[in-house]
């Protein structure tokens, strides 16, 4: 109860840990610039508001031919990429808070009281339900014939795919205050890999959840608890053999994880969003708001864009030479992925857009906080 307490406490800018505060900095205005290109909606479709009484960041899964996304009252959707033609609808009775996994013809997602539910991809029908340890806030990911589940209270759970039985937990120690959500596990192969609040990534063999190796990204440090928070919580990026992982008030590391998880680059950065990988740089949105581009192979800095400074934004996208971030007032901006500068604008409605946006071919499509969802292209002008 206190580590939820604290997480939501934090979540909210609200003082913790004997009088220290997360002070939110005022958003910068717009900028100006010269728009290069010009956005075109394609279609949209409303799939439910992804907030309740916690703040969510609930992830559609994109698989070429549908989007799959669920709401925070459980409403699940599979529209159609093809005109936004909706494929089916289910509503579930609990409040979705982990959301969306898909593999081997399952749609799953997570809820506050721990259920992990399974539906089947062709219909939306349930095929079965399992409970884990806690509250689930990230995609459950399918895989291999196991769905992983991360929970908040630091535990991974390999379920059967055909009845959701439990296969195995592997379990780690907390820190009492932490982040609002979870990192969303990967799988690679044999491995389970994913990040925790503690500032650790680890690899476990998908069968039986043994742990093969460890990785500490941030070691705590600071006064308070507020200033040793160094969370794992933005989703591990892969990229060939190659496992890119940040941490809140730490660093971003790359290792090899054909090497046993061996350091190749470390840097200081601070992000919980998400990161991409395009034209040899790995792109994140740090807590402030800056969106860097980092070589790939080094780390080393190949351009920041500091003017969205404090406007909240999502993981960044790749794609087609733009780096796309969404912010809290439902605004994407296209930024050149050579050297940040502002391309294009688009604002899909007044809503957050806190999610990260699906890249398909030559089509993006955007989830915002108010449940609706675009698929957008790129007009020369």
């Amino acid at each position: 109860m206190r580590h939820a307490a604290l997480t939501v406490m934090l979540a909210l800018f609200l003082s913790a840990c004997g009088g220290s505060k997360i002070v939110r900095e005022p958003p910068a205005p717009l900028p100006d610039f010269t728009p290069q290109a010009q956005i075109q909606e394609l279609w949209s479709a409303g799939v439910g508001a992804t907030v309740a009484k916690l703040p969510l960041r609930l992830v559609p899964y994109f698989d070429g031919n549908a989007i799959y996304a669920a709401d925070a009252r459980g409403r699940v959707s599979a529209i159609s990429t093809d005109g936004g033609r909706r494929l089916w609808e289910t509503n579930l009775n609990a409040t979705v808070t982990g959301a969306t996994g898909v593999g081997d013809g399952l749609v799953v997602v997570g809820t506050q009281k721990g259920q992990v539910i399974a539906l089947n991809k062709e219909d939306g029908k349930q095929a079965w339900s399992a409970t884990v340890t806690s509250t689930v806030m990230s995609p459950p990911v399918v895989l291999a014939g196991v769905v992983v589940v991360q929970t908040v209270d630091g535990k991974l759970s390999g379920l059967a795919l055909a009845d959701g039985k439990r296969l195995w937990v592997y379990e780690r120690s907390e820190p009492a205050l932490s982040l609002l959500g979870t990192s969303a596990p990967v799988v690679v192969d044999e491995f389970v890999l994913s990040g925790f609040a503690s500032g650790k990534i680890v690899a476990l063999n998908i069968k039986d959840g043994r742990l093969m190796w460890e990785f500490t990204v941030s070691h705590p440090r600071g006064r308070n608890e507020i200033e040793r928070m160094v969370d794992v919580d933005a989703p591990l990026l892969i990229v060939r053999d190659t496992l890119y992982a940040a941490s809140y008030q730490g660093k971003i590391v790359a290792v090899d994880m054909r090497a046993g998880g061996r350091l190749l680059w470390t840097r200081d950065a601070s992000t919980f969003t998400g990161m991409d990988a395009g034209r040899g740089n790995i792109y994140l949105s740090d807590a402030k708001g800056h969106v860097l581009a980092l070589d790939q192979a080094t780390g080393a800095s190949v351009w920041k864009q500091d003017k969205l400074h404090g406007r909240s934004l999502s993981a960044p996208t790749y794609i087609d030479g733009y780096v796309v971030v969404g912010d809290y007032q439902g605004y994407l901006h296209w930024l050149s992925a050579e050297d940040g500068r502002f391309v294009a604008r688009y604002r899909v409605g007044s809503d957050a857009v806190t999610a990260r946006a699906l890249p398909g071919a030559q089509t993006l499509y955007v989830l915002n906080q108010g449940g609706s969802l675009a698929a957008l292209a790129v007009r020369s002008r």
